[in-house]
């Protein structure tokens, strides 16, 4: 399992985690963010931005992604 250490890591994961429906990875990153050390300001955007593709993972799980597909 790929681990992220900046932010275009941690973006690049959270998009396929979304992509596969996966809500128990994006509560994973969510956790990975909370430990680095950046502002405030940063952690909430990205905790903010997690738990609102979490929400979007939930309620996606029926749907196939056409990223996915592609």
């Amino acid at each position: 399992m790929n681990h992220p250490t900046t932010v275009t890591e941690l973006m690049a994961e959270a998009a396929n985690a979304l992509i596969r429906r996966d809500p128990h990875r994006l509560e994973e990153l969510e956790r990975i963010t909370r430990g680095w050390m950046q502002t405030a300001d940063e952690e909430l955007a990205q905790i903010i931005l997690l738990q609102a593709m979490t929400e979007a993972a939930d309620l996606l799980l029926d749907t196939p992604s056409e990223i996915e597909s592609a």
